[in-house]
């Protein structure tokens, strides 16, 4: 899951979401048509390196991408944590 912070047709660039904003990684997807900028989506693809003058550069070969633009991050990110305490307490 990602914002888009750059886009072009082809081709955006994502920031994670669910890390914090100082922390966050960014990859490059490739993507059919354009992703609109500041909106969020859930990407689904095969990441693929590219070689670059600076060395190899991870890149997601977008097969899905979904627009999530009303998803309540937080509320999201408090049903992993649930999920998460569930599974260890059912594996006890």
């Amino acid at each position: 899951m990602g914002i888009v912070v750059e886009a072009q047709p082809g081709i955006a660039l994502l920031q994670d979401i669910l890390d914090d904003v100082d922390n966050a990684g960014s990859i490059w997807a490739i993507v059919e048509g354009t992703l609109e900028i500041a909106q969020k989506y859930i990407l689904i693809g095969d990441v693929t390196e590219k070689k670059t003058s600076d060395g190899n550069e991870l890149r997601l070969a977008v097969s899905l991408s979904y627009n999530i633009d009303t998803l309540d991050i937080a509320l999201y990110k408090e049903t992993l944590e649930l999920e998460e305490k569930v599974n260890q307490a059912l594996s006890r």
